[in-house]
């Protein structure tokens, strides 16, 4: 039963593998926002001496992707900076619940999700090429 239950998962994380490596790297568009994905890896981009601002809201539901999570207004770009991140930086999205890595504000804007520990506590950083890029 163990030697199964090891083949399964050694089969499982090899295809979960081989469908990573088949996924294109996300490509932004003309103003440099990236379409939604499940890409993973990304690189601060962003050269700011201060850092690459992350950002969340204390009016958030925990867990935050509950079906009963509320959001406040989706203003992002006003919720406090939790954390800064310096050019260089690899960060690691967050793709619960759903499979994919982004949240829109208000304007329409992606914002990624991005883990901070293995609790799923995450910040959003502008899904943009001007702050972020996905790392092959």
């Amino acid at each position: 039963m163990q030697r199964l239950i090891a083949a399964i998962l050694v089969g499982t994380i090899a295809l979960a593998s081989a469908a990573n490596a088949q996924m294109p790297i996300p490509q932004p568009n003309a103003e440099g926002d990236y379409p939604r994905t499940s890409h993973r890896l990304w690189r601060v981009a962003d050269l700011d001496p201060a850092g690459l601002n992350c950002r969340w809201s204390e009016g958030i539901s925990d867990p935050w992707y509950s079906p009963d999570a509320r959001f406040p207004d989706l203003k992002i770009q006003d919720w406090a900076i939790v954390r800064r991140f310096e050019a260089g930086t690899v960060l690691t999205s967050n793709i619960t619940p759903a499979g994919f890595a982004f949240i829109h504000d208000d304007r329409g804007l992606p914002w990624l999700k991005v883990s901070l520990d293995d609790r799923d506590a995450i910040c959003l950083v502008r899904a943009n090429q001007q702050f972020v890029v996905p790392i092959p």
